[in-house]
């Protein structure tokens, strides 16, 4: 097998870009996971894996996920621990890394239940809400302008390997506005003078609810096309994190008959 020990190589420099730059993850159509878990939740799902590299440390180490991964990638290669270093997003990497392409996902047709983000930068925060949605039931999420790369190194920990399983979309306005067309209810979280308390409404048929930043909440513009404001009663806390708030919600929305 071959072994890459040079920060020149292709692949090498590849790898470390796509760990770290968005625009070469749009451009390329492809990303970058590391890390034993990440990997191994990678080598399970339908991605195509263009390159599985690990170091002699890791086979040793992660005996199953670097089978499984070599075992799913089109390519695979040995590198030094010094050029895993180098490529990693990470302060202590584990030796492993996948290359893949980014695949076309769609919303169920017969989803029942969609979470819409609106603008949460912060990937922590996005990889989060996809976990909790993945564990509650939720059917697809939906990411309007201005959110988190789904791809990026911090989203793809935080989601701990949902976003290789749950439907996520990139959209626009118009997703937003087509839903109620087909038979959703669309629900806004914000604090509003008409918006329903949260806990003292049911949440029924299909529905949809957007999330907005913690900064900046929900745009004027996805307000507006919202046809139900709720909000999450608190006591002495000015605002919650938007993974929090979201978590809430969906817990909520997982009783829909």
């Amino acid at each position: 097998m071959e072994i890459i020990s040079s920060r020149s190589n292709g692949e090498v420099r590849l790898l470390r870009q796509l760990l770290r730059d968005k625009r070469a993850r749009d451009e390329l159509d492809s990303f970058a996971a590391e890390g034993d878990h990440l990997c191994g939740e990678l080598a399970d799902s339908d991605f195509e894996a263009e390159l599985f590299a690990c170091t002699r440390r890791a086979e040793e180490r992660y005996p199953e996920t670097v089978a499984k991964a070599r075992g799913r990638s089109v390519r695979s290669v040995v590198i030094t621990d010094e050029i895993s270093e180098y490529i990693s997003d990470t302060k202590s990497p584990q030796g492993l890394f996948i290359r893949a392409r980014k695949r076309i996902s769609e919303i169920p047709y017969d989803a029942g239940r969609i979470l819409v983000l609106d603008g949460v930068q912060d990937p922590g925060n996005v990889g989060t809400i996809l976990r909790a949605a993945e564990a509650l039931g939720i059917d697809g999420a939906a990411l309007l302008a201005g959110c988190a790369d789904i791809y990026s190194p911090k989203t793809l920990r935080s989601s701990m390997g949902s976003v290789f399983r749950l439907p996520c979309v990139n959209v626009d306005d118009s997703f937003v506005g087509g839903l109620s067309e087909q038979g959703f209810s669309v629900y806004g979280a914000m604090l509003d003078e008409g918006a329903k308390r949260l806990g003292e409404f049911a949440f029924s048929g299909r529905c949809a609810v957007v999330i907005g930043s913690e900064g900046a909440g929900i745009s004027p513009r996805i307000a507006a096309l919202c046809g139900e404001k709720i909000y999450i009663p608190i006591q002495s806390a000015e605002s919650l994190n938007a993974a929090v708030a979201a978590s809430i919600i969906m817990w909520e929305m997982r009783k829909t008959p």
